[in-house]
């Protein structure tokens, strides 16, 4: 098989990965009714029909992806959740500001690195980020 096909397979198993991942969450709710509340079960089933199943799956995932960059960045800051509670408002704003701007910095990187790697195979089709933190 060639790279260019395995490639191909890769991307196309990957985003079917992520995307199957992000409903699954949705499903389990819907068969187990335990795992999340109603309100935010009828929330997400709002939002799914409002935006559509794959756009619903794409926020799911920047929304996990942000989680995790600001889990990282925390740490690499040596703080914690509670460590931001406690600062002082001004403090924890200038914090919180800056945390935001280092996961924007570190998405739009890693987007450019994605968008720079999909041209230089000669694909025209969209981008899917899919970043392991």
């Amino acid at each position: 098989m060639s790279s260019r096909l395995e490639a191909g397979i890769f991307m196309s198993i990957s985003s079917v990965s992520a995307f199957i991942g992000a409903v699954g969450s949705v499903g389990s709710s819907l068969s187990a009714g335990q795992n999340q509340p109603s309100s935010t079960l009828d929330r997400d089933l709002d939002q799914i029909r409002e935006k559509g199943l794959s756009a619903w799956a794409h926020d799911q995932q920047m929304e996990k992806l942000k989680e995790k960059l600001r889990a990282q960045v925390l740490s690499d800051k040596k703080l914690s959740e509670d460590d931001l509670a406690a600062m002082p408002t001004e403090q924890r704003s200038s914090v919180e500001t800056e945390i935001q701007k280092m996961i924007e910095d570190m998405i739009r990187e890693a987007m450019k690195t994605a968008m720079e790697e999909a041209a230089t195979k000669g694909k025209t089709q969209a981008v899917l980020l899919n970043i392991s933190v």
